[in-house]
Formats: C-alpha cells, structure tokens, sequence
C-alpha cells in the first residue's frame, strides 16, 4: 500500500510516495511554493511525480506551513472577538500573556450561567451592526462555558447569523477547557486561520481536477494523528502547526534515533522539538506559537522566526536577520528578468543609502476597492504593483513620493504585497551553497540570473555599511547558527524540569548562550572561566538549509548531527504517517462546601450539562469513563475515522495535603479514540 504526502511550506512545496508496509521512500519531488497561485507549485510538483505511482497510490495526505506562518507573522482575517461574561479588566491584564496585541477588536456583554445571569442580548444586539459591518467573522467566548455546555456562545452565534452570513467560531465547540482567555485566543486563531486553508484545499482541489487525480484526501493535526478535509475546514486552528509536525514525523522516521532535537529549517521559520525514547514529545496543555497561547494538543513544537527567507536588514556598520519573511531577490529575478537593470541602477547609489533601494515589491492579491483596511496611499500603491514588480525608487515615482515615504507594511501585514530583499537563501546562492542543497527547488537559483542579482543587492549593503562583502557573508551565517543554537539552548533548559509548564528561562540564559557559543566557535575565552552547554541527544536536520548550519551547532554543543539525502523532504513524508486520534476528557470534582442531601452527594462528574453526582470516587472514575469513551467515539467519527475504533483511558486522580490528611478533591478521565481514514 502507497500514499502521496504533500506538504506546501513558504519556500518549497514538497511531495513524496511513500511505501507504507515496506517503510521506504520510493520516489520525491521538491518545487519552489508559488503564493500568488499556490495551485501552480501543487501541480507542479505532482507533475514531476510518475503518473502510475500517483495512480496506484491509496490516498494523498497533506501538511503546511501556511497557518503556522501566518500565526508568526500575524496575518489573518480581520475577526472580532466576543466575550461573554469574561472580565474586561482582567482580559486587559493578561493581554500579552495570551497573544493578544491589543483589545481593539474584542467587544464584552455580561452573561455568567455560574450565578445565573443571562446575557446581555440587547448590548449584542447593539453592537452587530458595526461587527457585520467592519469585520470579516467573529470567535465567540463565554465564561462557565463547561455548566451550560456553550449554550451562550450558541445561543449569540444564532443572533449573529440572524442578521449576517460572516462566519462565527464558537471556542467551547473546540476547546472544553475553563480558561475563557485562553479559548477565546484558540477562537480567534481558528476563525483567523479559516481561509487559508479553505485556499490550500482550493489549490489542491484545481491541481488534482487538472490532471485528473481522484484520490482521497487527509492532512495532518499538530499532535500528529491525520482527519478528514471536513473536519478541518470547519477546525482550521487544530492544523496549527502541522507542517512542523510533519517533520518531527518525518525525521523520526528516517533516523530512529530515540533521544533528539529536531531541526527544521524551512523559509519563515525554524521549528525544534524534542524527540524522547523514540516518540515526540507532546505538549498536551496546549500549543504556544508565537506568543499565542492555545489549548490545541500537539507535538511540543519551539518555533524561530528564522529561515532562509528571513530578511537581512543593516544599520551603519551592522547587519541583521529580521523576523519577518521576504522573497529572496535572486528568486524575484529567476521569475522577473526585467527586474535585472533596475538592480544595476541601485549602483549608482554606493555612496550610500539607508533605505534598501534593491528592494521590489509584488502583488499577491486583488484588494476590495469598499475594503475600509486600505488607505487611499495602499490603493495607490496597489494599482502600480498590477503593472509588475517595482523597486522602491519605481514605487515612489509611481505613486508621487519620495523614497523615505513608501509605507507597505499595511499591505504586507494583509497578505496582498510581499516585499523581496536580500535573504539567507541569496547568500546560499552567492556561496554555492544551493548547489548541494538536498532541494530541487533550489535548482532554479543556480542561474547567471539570481547570481547576479543577490550580487548587486550585496554589493549595495557592503557600499551602505562600509563592510567588506565576505565579512557580511560570513556574518549571516554566524547570526544563523547562533540563532539555532540559542533556541535549541533554551527548549533544553526548559525541559530539564520534566513538566510540560516548565518555568519562563532566565533572563541572561540567552545572553550566557550566546557568549558560550562565542567561545566555542572561535576557541577563545577567558582562561579563568568558560561555560559550557551539551547534551546527549543527537540533532536532526531536517528543511533544504540545515545542512550548512547544522555542523557547526552540533559541534558547540558537543553532540553528533544526522541529515539524509530525503531531509528536505521530511515534512512530505511525516505527512503520510499517523491515523485518527482523539482525546475527550470528563472532569470529576468533589465538593466538601455544600451539605450532603439526597440529591448531592459531595461527589460530581461534570461534563458539558450532564451532571451526575456519586459518593464513591471510583464508581465516578467508571462513569466518567464510559462518558469520556462515548464522546470520544463521536468526535473520532466527526474526524472521519473509518470502521472500528479502538480506545483506551488515562486516570489522573487529584489529592491534596491537608492538616488532616490527603484529601481527594477529584480525578481527570480522558478517552484517547484511535481509527484509520481508510
């Protein structure tokens, strides 16, 4: 039996076939990721596999980066998030702590079914007018929503929908978990996330349909476990960090190492996570992604805003990595030769300039003219871009300023221009380094074309920063490795502590890293001191880059790295491996406050607006399980499990220390639902 896994990541989109019986890769293909069209780059890499392979394979299995990306760089829909019955003020305190950047898209009603108190309908139905009008959906999170089952959240999706078709997330559907903050940031992401994937599914869709490809179709969860395409156009959010996870599968797959990091260094981003007696290591509390605090169940994935599209910026003598994601511009000039005598003109500037005159700006997607996002300054710069790509000098001219006045970010922030800079991958070409990338896409760079380019974008930083062109080289790459290398530092220390809420690292622990690793990249340091980080697991690279880094990380940490020549191909293969699993969880507590009667007994499941009370813990623990297993079997169905399903329970009982002894104040039951799609 065969499957095809395709993962489309911000650089490269990937596919193999993979031999699941025999545990083997049978053949791969790797092209460059096309975002103004990404149904090209799918196509195309389908295209480069054998067409009977593709036909005996059993189904096609995906993953992406593309949500995960988009977290990173905060992109996504404009949604408004509505809370109902959560504190305002408390919301306003721990803003930062769950993601959140501001409040200005949140709105509050009261409603709280703990004491009683409905919600305010009218207040809602008072502010819909302005949410229909100036949003593009809405994520719904009510406080106590475990007593009423989210009926609130429900009950204002029905009034929103009375009066609108945008679409609404209700968090209780998705999350059954207390913490309303922390649900309402998993809301919004899902509702955030919703068409990005709905248009990866669309590219997948017209790919397939072109060449008359009928196989069935699953994607990834970020813990791992595969679900159908319904399950997860309607849950976006619980493919959060699927590409990365992907990987991790991938990896482990390929080296069978039982203790080891993860590396996988993709375009955006460097995700690491640990690999502990041979099986990934699950962050089961819920995925944190870029500050965003979720409680998605995944593989404990550390994400790096760095990869080999990460903009390389300069000030005076300096350069930097920037944490936001460009076009390589010898990638621009692969695709747009025209752009060639535009560079060369940027020679006339090596006197000096702060402003990045290599830069180009494209257009990825037509605006709404009625869209109030945009300004009449972006339309401008909009209509230029439909002509082609142009230089910042070009843009200004274009829309009648001066090269210190051209503001993308808006644009950029919206996803409908992406800028093109210098990046790492520009210094790989200038280096060779491309050359002996595990990476077909990469094959495309190696032209007279993108040489030049990344030359002339090059020769412009060392004019600008009065550094010589190998020293700037040769400091990308120390700033990469050190990157790596601080991270992968800090996820240790971290899991040093053995729990899954391990304390936040030390303020200095990032400043120690990096004078250790100082020391031991250049063999020098004080010979009175010298600190030193190692570890015994062993690094596994995977994404087309790693390999250049990976040597040198490996060796400050006094450790054995492994790539393989199907390491740029990870993602597509861990994206084949794992079927349907699903957790459900009843929560048991006692209540030692209210007097005994009849009707209570002290001892309470509480699931949803079941409640059944018990004076025997352990006849509650076996009610709670024949409740945890009976949702679970649903929600394995819902994610397209097929034909029996098996299951299996964790316990976890809840004592405390008291001045008169242990004293049980209840149990966690939760279901784990194991199928196949197929």
């Amino acid at each position: 039996m065969t499957a095809i896994g395709i993962d489309t990541g911000s650089t490269s989109t990937d596919a193999v076939v993979y031999d699941l019986e025999n545990h083997r890769i049978l053949t791969y293909a790797k092209t460059m990721t096309t975002h103004e069209d990404l149904e090209i780059g799918i196509r195309e890499v389908l295209r480069q596999l054998p067409r009977e392979m593709i036909d005996e394979a059993s189904y096609i299995s995906l993953s992406t980066t593309l949500a995960t990306n988009a977290c990173v760089e905060k992109k996504g829909e404009n949604i408004c998030l509505l809370f109902i019955g959560a504190s305002k003020a408390a919301v306003e305190w721990t803003l930062s702590s769950y993601g959140f950047e501001s409040m200005e898209f949140m709105r509050f009603i009261d409603g709280d079914p703990d004491k009683g108190i409905e919600p305010d309908w009218e207040a809602l139905d008072g502010m819909l007018p302005g949410i229909t009008k100036f949003y593009d959906g809405v994520a719904v999170a009510q406080i106590g929503a475990r007593t009423n089952d989210g009926l609130y959240e429900r009950q204002a999706a029905e009034r929103i929908a009375a009066v609108s078709d945008i679409p609404v997330t209700c968090s209780y559907e998705i999350f059954r978990e207390v913490n309303v903050i922390k649900r309402g940031a998993g809301a919004l992401l899902n509702a955030r996330m919703s068409k990005v994937i709905a248009e990866f599914f669309r590219a997948i869709h017209a790919a397939l349909d072109e060449d008359d490809i009928h196989l069935p179709l699953l994607i990834m969860r970020s813990d791992g476990s595969l679900v159908s395409e319904e399950y997860t156009l309607r849950y976006p959010v619980e493919t959060l960090v699927c590409g990365p996870t992907a990987s991790v599968k991938g990896a482990a797959e390929l080296f069978d190492e039982r203790q080891a990091v993860v590396i996988d260094m993709g375009g955006t981003t460097s995700d690491m996570a640990l690999i502990k007696n041979g099986r990934p290591k699950i962050d089961s509390n819920g995925i944190r992604l870029a500050g965003w605090q979720t409680f998605v169940r995944g593989v404990s994935i550390e994400t790096l805003a760095l990869g080999g599209d990460s903009r390389v910026w300069y000030s005076r003598r300096s350069v930097f990595l920037d944490s936001r994601r460009v076009m390589p511009i010898s990638i621009l000039a692969s695709r747009y030769p025209e752009v060639i005598p535009e560079l060369e003109s940027t020679e006339e500037w090596y006197d000096g300039c702060s402003v990045a005159l290599y830069e180009h700006f494209i257009l990825l997607k037509d605006i709404d003219d009625s869209d109030r996002r945009y300004s009449e300054e972006d339309r401008r710069i909009y209509r230029a871009l439909k002509e082609g790509p142009k230089s910042v000098l070009q843009l200004a001219q274009a829309i009648g300023t001066n090269k210190y006045s051209v503001r993308t970010e808006r644009l950029e922030q919206l996803g409908a221009v992406l800028r093109c800079g210098f990046t790492p991958t520009d210094a790989f070409v200038l280096r060779g380094d491309a050359r002996d990338m595990k990476c077909g896409a990469y094959g495309t760079l190696i032209t007279e074309t993108a040489d030049r380019a990344a030359g002339l974008a090059l020769g412009f930083i060392s004019a600008s920063t009065g550094r010589d062109r190998e020293w700037i080289l040769n400091e990308i790459y120390r700033q990469v490795k050190e990157k790596l290398y601080c991270k992968i530092v800090e996820m240790l220390w971290s899991d040093s502590y053995g729990t899954e809420r391990s304390p936040q690292p030390p303020k200095d622990l990032e400043k120690l890293a990096k004078q250790t690793f100082s020391i031991e990249t250049s063999g020098e340091g004080n010979r009175f001191y010298r600190s030193t980080f190692s570890t015994d697991a062993v690094l596994l690279g995977a994404g087309a880059p790693i390999h250049v880094f990976l040597p040198d990380v490996a060796k400050a940490l006094h450790t054995e790295w492994r790539i393989s020549e199907y390491s740029g191909v990870s993602n597509a293969l861990g994206a084949v491996l794992g079927n349907v699993c699903v957790y459900e969880t009843v929560h048991i507590k006692a209540d030692y406050t209210s007097p005994r009667t009849d009707e209570n007994d002290g001892i309470f499941i509480i699931f949803g607006e079941k409640r059944e009370s018990f004076d025997d813990i352990d006849v509650a623990i076996r009610r709670a399980r024949e409740l945890a297993s009976e949702r679970a079997m649903i929600q394995a169905k819902r994610c397209g499990a097929k034909g029996d399903v098996t299951v299996t329970f964790e316990v976890k009982k809840k004592d405390i220390d008291t001045d008169f002894g242990l004293a049980r104040i209840g149990a966690d039951v939760t279901a784990c639902a194991r199928g196949k799609l197929l």
